[in-house]
């Protein structure tokens, strides 16, 4: 198998690399033929007729100098170099279509209103606590939030559909951010613990050592795998119950239901007043750091007031 390397530059009206030029409509061409499988129906919805689509296949081909498609096959298939220049072919749509949104979201309104979206656990008592830091001046600005998972929260960034995100991030996850479009800063740091409701004793309901019941985050909530990480193989529990918000998780525990890892500052009034407690065992913690980002694009006044300020401020 040959390995196509190839370096894409977005340009008005075509896309440049270092073999060969490609046409915009022609990367449009190969995500149709790829959703519909069928020159036919893909010529159809790029109002062409099937001589002309196919003329345009081939033109591909040769200014790639690969063949695309699989000429031998009943159905549409993708060469190795067709795959190759499929995905490329995604992810400039993506960037496209994000850059449109992010452009779109920056247009709607004029009023000063400052969007953070926050991950779920640290939507009330985190959340407030950091927005009573701002200066009076600050203060002033309409502020919306939108409570978002860490994926969603990132999407949102880059849309330009919040101005801020504010959530965990491990170093794998940190290392992974594209500095030329996202700034963060460090906000804090908590424990992710595993905690149990007191008996009448005061002593935990609950004992991770025996066999007990496990409330979980969702599978596509950022907290779960880093739960999974330190307990699958290792403790024996059964799962009860399953949400991506700790804040519900908490609400269970204190009902008494069962165990759940919860962010050490969702739970500090109650861990001062001796209604759970922390369940024994280093091991089992798990330490992360809260980050605040925005995306480099949005040069808002009003946003960077914040920023710098956040800047300067000793969290």
């Amino acid at each position: 198998m040959q390995i196509l390397h190839t370096v894409i530059i977005i340009s008005r009206s075509y896309i440049k690399t270092t073999q060969m030029s490609l046409e915009i409509r022609w990367i449009e061409d190969l995500l149709t033929l790829e959703e519909e499988r069928s020159i036919s129906k893909a010529a159809e919805k790029r109002f062409v007729s099937q001589s002309a689509f196919t003329r345009r296949i081939q033109q591909i081909e040769h200014a790639l100098g690969y063949p695309i498609l699989v000429r031998d096959s009943r159905y549409i298939e993708f060469t190795d170099a067709g795959q190759i220049l499929l995905a490329t072919a995604k992810s400039i749509e993506d960037q496209l279509q994000a850059t449109l949104a992010l452009l779109n979201n920056l247009n709607k309104t004029k009023e000063i209103t400052i969007r953070f979206a926050v991950v779920h656990s640290l939507t009330s008592t985190f959340f407030s606590n950091f927005i009573h830091l701002f200066p009076e001046h600050l203060q002033e600005y309409k502020i919306e939030l939108i409570a978002a998972n860490v994926g969603e929260g990132f999407k949102l960034l880059k849309e330009g559909s919040c101005d801020f995100l504010i959530c965990y991030i491990d170093q794998n996850k940190l290392n992974l951010i594209n500095q030329e479009i996202l700034d963060y800063l460090k906000l804090g740091q908590t424990d992710i613990i595993p905690v149990s409701i007191t008996n009448k004793n005061g002593e935990a309901k609950f004992d991770i050592t025996q066999h007990f019941p496990l409330l979980s985050y969702s599978k596509n909530a950022y907290l779960r795998n880093l739960v999974d990480q330190i307990i699958t193989n290792k403790l024996n529990y059964r799962v009860l119950y399953e949400t991506d918000h700790a804040n519900n998780l908490k609400d269970f525990v204190m009902q008494g239901a069962g165990v759940a890892w919860l962010p050490r500052i969702t739970i500090e009034n109650e861990l001062s007043l001796n209604q759970v407690k922390i369940l024994p065992d280093d091991r089992f913690k798990i330490k992360q750091e809260i980050f605040i980002l925005k995306n480099k694009l949005n040069k808002d006044h009003s946003l960077q007031q914040i920023w710098n300020f956040l800047k300067k401020v000793k969290l």
